[in-house]
């Protein structure tokens, strides 16, 4: 199964570089799950410039370049 090797945690929002790169992976086997959710909050960011809703600014791409992983306590 496919994910994100640096902390396990879905990747979303714009690429630190290309501002017109919007990223939604890394979902595991969740990601029929998480899609309404990243939909709704990817379409946020896209129409208003910012989350509204749906606030997923933690799981920017920029984490892994300030080298914060997300620590998830109860997942492997």
């Amino acid at each position: 199964m496919e994910y994100n090797y640096y902390d396990r945690c879905p990747m979303v929002g714009n690429h630190p570089y290309h501002k017109n790169f919007l990223m939604a992976s890394g979902s595991v086997g969740h990601g029929a799950q998480f899609a309404p959710a990243v939909g709704r909050a990817l379409m946020e960011l896209l129409t208003e410039g910012d989350y509204t809703n749906i606030d997923l600014s933690r799981l920017t791409f920029d984490r892994v370049l300030d080298d914060e992983p997300i620590a998830e306590r109860l997942v492997m």
